[in-house]
């Protein structure tokens, strides 16, 4: 990929996170990327093509970030290890969130893009499934379902900064506070350990 089509990727990523599919203009993702559409057209033949052009790329950099985040999870400490974890998969999402809804609403209108989204949270899914089965198999962690434990913290991560997004909060000491407590649900549940206590 040569510099003017990376600029021309660049651009789009902004403006299609900024605008959405439908409202994104090629003229002004041309106009960002410092040329004109002519050659935007040449380079990538239509809007909807950048867009699969982007997720791809955007695909590949999660997936990439993924196999980074679980070789480097090997520690002996299994908090410790899981915090770190749970920790990195959510600052992958926290970046790419805005694409992956703009994926989620266009997918519904167009398969071919649905299947660009699919292996993204299929990867992680998976790879936390079979962090969570290791755990399991060395004693660290009760037997539950680990792809349900998978589902959990992911939907955790993705619904967090969707309701964020949407309620427009920009407040990143109050999100380190909320990820903190989930980790704590997440390792110790909710039920009270006072054996005193009635109900």
């Amino acid at each position: 990929m040569n510099e003017t089509e990376q600029r021309i990727l660049n651009a789009a990523m902004k403006v299609f996170s900024e605008d959405g599919f439908e409202g994104a203009r090629t003229r002004k993702i041309a106009e960002l990327a410092g040329v004109n559409e002519v050659t935007l057209f040449r380079k990538f033949q239509s809007k909807e093509n950048i867009l699969r052009v982007v997720m791809m790329k955007n695909r590949d950099i999660v997936l990439q970030a993924l196999d980074t985040v679980f070789l480097n999870e090997n520690r002996a400490n299994f908090q410790v290890n899981l915090h770190s974890l749970c920790e990195n998969i959510m600052k992958i999402i926290e970046e790419r969130i805005d694409m992956m809804i703009i994926l989620i609403a266009e997918s519904r209108k167009k398969p071919e893009i649905a299947g660009i989204l699919a292996p993204v949270p299929e990867m992680i899914l998976m790879r936390l499934t079979d962090y969570f089965e290791q755990q399991q198999k060395q004693g660290k962690m009760r037997n539950v379902n680990p792809r349900v434990a998978a589902l959990d913290c992911i939907s955790y991560f993705f619904y967090s900064n969707l309701l964020r997004r949407m309620l427009r909060d920009n407040n990143s000491s109050g999100s380190k506070e909320e990820f903190e407590a989930f980790i704590d649900v997440f390792l110790n549940g909710i039920e009270s350990k006072d054996k005193n206590m009635n109900g």
